[in-house]
């Protein structure tokens, strides 16, 4: 007889549970490295971001490593013993978000519908 899940839905502990090791890729860069759990193991891994040390674009969960998919062999392992912030991550994250520009009217560019003729 099977039992109840006995992990918290979505945390980490319970993805690792399922799926084993995991990996944060950063498609601009085109480099991944492994997703270490230290602290991260009751963390909601919905909620939580990454980004690239690097180059500063966020960085993408996934469950397999990237250079076992196809066309994505060319990503590079890049492992850093102390990973920091980028720059351009903490602005992106502390940075309320920027408004898009109200057009006259709510119009949206392109074509302007007049009706029926």
């Amino acid at each position: 007889m099977a039992s109840l899940w006995p992990l918290e839905p979505f945390t980490f502990r319970a993805l690792a549970k399922t799926y084993g090791q995991m990996w944060l890729r950063c498609d601009v860069c085109r480099r991944y490295a492994r997703l270490k759990l230290a602290g991260l193991q009751d963390v909601d891994s919905r909620t939580k971001t990454f980004s690239c040390s690097r180059c500063g674009g966020e960085a993408g969960f996934c469950v397999v490593e990237p250079i076992r998919e196809r066309g994505m062999e060319d990503y590079r392992l890049d492992e850093r013993p102390h990973p920091e912030r980028h720059p351009a991550a903490v602005k992106r994250l502390t940075e309320p978000p920027r408004r898009p520009a109200a057009r006259p009217g709510g119009e949206l560019p392109g074509r302007k519908f007049k009706g029926r003729r």
